[in-house]
């Protein structure tokens, strides 16, 4: 007899997983645009405005990430069960 009792998954799992790791993933979504850019004028040679046009499609980026990160804590600390 098995009298091991496994608690089920919760199924708000990505949004914990968001209130964990929500800090990186802000922060690697802001990178990319700006490496993609280094990396078009590097390879491409196309104009190097493209690197500033990176630089601020990171910083919005960035900026909607972190925002979103902290809606969602905003959520799950207000609405979610404990």
């Amino acid at each position: 007899m098995n009298d091991t009792y496994e608690t089920p998954p919760s199924p708000y799992w990505m949004l914990q997983f968001i209130v964990k790791h929500g800090d990186w993933i802000a922060i690697v979504c802001g990178v990319l645009p700006l490496l993609a850019s280094v990396l078009c004028v590097a390879v491409c040679a196309i104009t190097p405005w493209a690197i500033a046009i990176g630089l601020a499609g990171s910083a919005f980026l960035f900026l909607l990430m972190r925002a979103f990160v902290e809606l969602v804590r905003v959520i799950v600390d207000m609405l979610l069960p404990k």
